[in-house]
């Protein structure tokens, strides 16, 4: 039940004044740094729009909220691309939207990292939010709020706030090391791992090589703390082995997802010290047809 629900009491009034108004379509923008817990809470959004036990709330026991927990429900669409959404994708889920519920009165479509769209796949899911068919329900998540503008005119804004170390149960340096991320210190709680343990910077090879493979949250850990180890020797490390650290990234993965994120975690851990966050948005990784062997040499030995 939303009462249930840990953290964000904000979103959780909104929710239940939302879902009391009974609308028969809306498209609504979650934001905010954690995307799993985004994902999360448009999970519980969903299931108090379709589900079939409670009105205005959700049980969390029916087989519709069961299986949109599961993601398995026939009248809910995730849309997930690392590489971001494509219009194709975008005008099947038009087709789709357009079409009559398998199960309820209601179609729920969740749409992840809408600030990685294309301008055309952007322009084609505004045609869509624009005049939403009958039952139709978007729940756009993303990060910050650096969208096009007329999507972003034409959703209901809902920010979902990190939850504590003290709502996740967990101490300040564990919600440190994992940056308060919803999932991974979910993950790390079912475990026997030392994060205190030591992990050798000059083995980032090897962990980034498992990591890319396997992509569990040990692995995950590993890549971190090797991170970190190379943060806290940086002033005793020598030019060529910062050199080599940064080509045994490169050398190990080429999946640019995993790359972001071993540049964020550096910038979060580091903090913005002699404004790493501004070159970071001055490349504009993620985007830019950069060298990225290059970009993390430059990146480290400025570390």
């Amino acid at each position: 039940m939303i009462k249930d629900i840990v953290s964000n009491e904000e979103v959780k009034e909104f929710f239940t004044n939302e879902l009391k108004r009974n609308k028969n379509s809306g498209t609504y923008l979650f934001y905010g740094s954690d995307m799993s817990l985004l994902m999360e809470f448009a999970l519980y959004f969903a299931k108090g729009l379709c589900c079939e036990s409670v009105e205005g709330d959700f049980c969390d026991t029916c087989s519709a909220c069961k299986r949109i927990d599961s993601l398995s429900y026939s009248d809910l669409e995730v849309l997930d691309n690392p590489d971001g959404i494509t219009v194709d994708e975008v005008r099947a889920l038009g087709y789709t939207s357009s079409s009559s519920a398998y199960e309820g009165n209601k179609k729920i479509f969740i749409i992840k990292d809408i600030s990685k769209m294309k301008k055309e796949a952007g322009n084609a899911l505004l045609k869509i939010i624009e005049e939403p068919n009958r039952g139709s329900f978007f729940i756009l998540l993303n990060t910050n709020l650096n969208i096009l503008p007329t999507i972003k005119s034409r959703s209901i804004l809902v920010k979902i706030k990190r939850r504590t170390a003290q709502e996740l149960e967990v101490d300040q340096f564990t919600y440190s090391f994992f940056r308060g991320n919803n999932d991974d210190i979910k993950e790390y709680k079912k475990l026997d791992v030392d994060l205190e343990e030591g992990y050798s910077y000059a083995d980032i090879g090897n962990a980034v090589k498992v990591y890319e493979e396997k992509r569990d949250i040990v692995s995950k850990i590993n890549v971190y703390k090797g991170i970190r180890d190379f943060i806290n020797n940086r002033n005793y490390i020598l030019e060529i082995d910062k050199i080599f650290f940064a080509e045994e990234i490169t050398r190990n993965t080429g999946d640019r997802n995993i790359m972001r994120e071993i540049i964020k975690y550096t910038v979060d851990v580091l903090g913005d010290i002699q404004g790493l966050e501004e070159r970071l948005e001055m490349k504009n990784m993620m985007k830019a047809p950069i060298n990225m062997k290059l970009f993390f040499i430059d990146f480290f030995l400025k570390v």
